[in-house]
């Protein structure tokens, strides 16, 4: 149900940057490509059909704490789930 999903997309940049940190926690080398924006854009790209075919909102998260995401899906819940809570 498309209504009960909401997709958290991150931009390719962003990501990019965490997976470039964590490699190194990681221990390996700069060559890995699970940190190429090669790697995230295709994996972005692959994002995009699966929220497309099941229709559901999307959130880019890329400049908000985790604390603020959840705040906007709360928000969102609510408002769309306003006559229960009434």
């Amino acid at each position: 149900d498309p209504n009960k999903c909401i997709g958290l997309k991150i931009s390719p940049q962003h990501l990019n940057e965490i997976r470039k940190e964590r490699v190194k926690a990681l221990g390996l080398g700069d060559n890995a490509t699970y940190a190429s924006l090669e790697r995230i854009h295709e994996e972005l790209a692959f994002f995009d059909e699966i929220v497309k075919q099941i229709g559901c909102e999307v959130i880019d998260v890329s400049n908000k704490a985790i604390e603020e995401t959840a705040n906007i899906i709360l928000q969102k819940f609510y408002k769309k789930n306003e006559s229960f809570f009434k």
